[in-house]
């Protein structure tokens, strides 16, 4: 059992390149072939776009959680008073309907 988180990270990755260059990986196309033409400039304004577009992503992420954490429990607006009923059930009496009895 201890190496099958490998063996599954390894057939990913493998899984992975295989589908993203099929006929390089199989040698019917070489690697210096299959490149695309996109000049170095390109590659790095893109890849500072990432960079800057994920900070900010990362940042506001950041500071909603510290906020959340800064809040005590249940100190929201959206307090309730008694359970909460998630399963959709709702009381006969809350339905206007004050003796509510099977079958009816």
């Amino acid at each position: 059992m201890g190496p099958s988180g490998f063996i599954a990270v390894l057939a990913g990755w493998v899984t992975t390149e295989v589908g993203r260059q099929p006929f390089t990986v199989h040698g019917l196309l070489r690697t210096g072939d299959s490149l695309a033409p996109v000049s170095a400039p390109a590659v790095g304004a893109s890849l500072m776009a990432f960079i800057v577009v994920y900070f900010f992503v990362f940042g506001a992420g950041t500071y909603y959680i510290l906020r959340l954490m800064g809040q005590r429990p249940g100190a929201g607006p959206h307090t309730v008073d008694g359970p909460t009923r998630t399963a959709g059930i709702t009381p006969a009496p809350q339905l206007g309907r004050e003796h509510a009895t099977p079958g009816e």
